[in-house]
């Protein structure tokens, strides 16, 4: 893979997952609700605009991934990798969030449902975002499929279908976000073609994209203020999340040409697996210390969240890798990088 890619791609997952951190901050979590300040406005604008549309870049990079190692490795060995790095993961932190709800909300095994809550097997898991994992893990399952699509058919007229299908079935058991699929075959796509990344990147398509992100995404807020239809809504996501991509791929290309913000791309994995838990402690401290929702207070704490996040997340790490080194095992799948190191990986 070429150097610059590879920098790229580094970057992109610090990136990305940290912008991650908007989706999941309280109140809102993400939704887009009706407006009653500028502080609200500003804070949803951030968490649709930055958070969930920096996502699509991770399934498109995911998706570009796979091709470069499924033609190197055999399949066999690179699902049993995926389980060590995707499944082990999602279990060992939903298993420490029940925890967490054990001690501090009082839960019960009782008062989840324990199939999806650890395993997400139909539904989101304990910890909401880690669904990524395993949807991913089926598009895993899937690509020696995918790739033969790609190769066979109009790429084009199976984006638009895939794209159509994410948008009006909205009760697949398969994805719990069936926009991972698309974004997923995207990368296929890009990787199987061997198309110039250089056609996505540049100033005037990188304005024009910004610019339609922030109209898609001020619609969506326009609507939600009166009774929107479900289909309009998911529509709006799923167009908008296609330019988010574009956009976040530019910005990815000017902070790896200078920064290097790439060095963390090792262990951003740990932030992206434990930003929920930590989100959750900062707003009980926040609560604690009279900080009310939407107060200029807030959305300073709001603004700067990933960036305390990242820092929590990583002194954390550092602190269970010299207390309990085998530890990382389980919470970051590291163990894959052994296994298919001994097989020439």
């Amino acid at each position: 893979m070429d150097n610059i890619i590879s920098k790229n791609i580094s970057t992109a997952r610090v990136i990305c997952i940290l912008s991650l951190v908007y989706v999941h901050f309280p109140p809102f979590f993400g939704d887009i609700v009706e407006i009653h300040s500028f502080t609200e406005y500003l804070a949803t604008l951030i968490s649709n605009v930055i958070g969930r549309n920096s996502v699509p870049l991770l399934s498109v990079i995911s998706g570009y991934l796979i091709v470069k190692t499924f033609y190197k490795y055999d399949f066999k060995l690179l699902l049993k990798n995926k389980i060590l790095t995707l499944l082990i993961p999602l279990v060992t932190w939903n298993c420490i969030s029940f925890i967490k709800d054990l001690v501090i909300n009082s839960s019960t095994i009782e008062n989840i449902n324990a199939l999806n809550y650890f395993f997400a097997i139909y539904d989101t898991p304990g910890i909401v975002p880690l669904y990524f994992l395993r949807d991913i893990f089926i598009c895993v399952m899937l690509t020696p499929a995918l790739i033969y699509i790609s190769t066979t058919l109009n790429t084009k007229i199976t984006i638009l279908t895939l794209t159509l299908l994410s948008i009006f079935i909205t009760d697949s058991y398969i994805f719990i976000n069936d926009a991972i699929l698309v974004f997923f075959f995207v990368g296929i796509v890009i990787a199987k073609k061997n198309i110039n990344l250089k056609i996505f990147e540049g100033k005037y398509i990188t304005f024009i994209c910004l610019l339609c992100l922030l109209t898609i995404i001020n619609i969506r807020i326009y609507i939600t203020q009166y009774d929107s239809d479900i289909y309009i809504n998911t529509a709006l996501t799923t167009f908008a999340r296609f330019f988010g991509a574009i956009v976040f791929w530019n910005i990815t290309c000017f902070l790896s040409k200078t920064t290097r913000i790439m060095k963390h791309s090792s262990i951003i994995f740990f932030t992206f697996c434990s930003h929920t838990i930590i989100i959750e402690i900062m707003w009980r401290i926040a609560l604690r210390c009279d900080i009310t929702s939407m107060s200029y207070t807030y959305l300073g704490l709001f603004i700067i969240s990933p960036v305390l996040v990242f820092i929590i997340s990583q002194m954390i790490y550092k602190v269970m890798m010299v207390t309990f080194p085998k530890i990382e095992i389980m919470l970051t799948g590291k163990r894959s990088i052994k296994i298919l190191d001994s097989k020439g990986l």
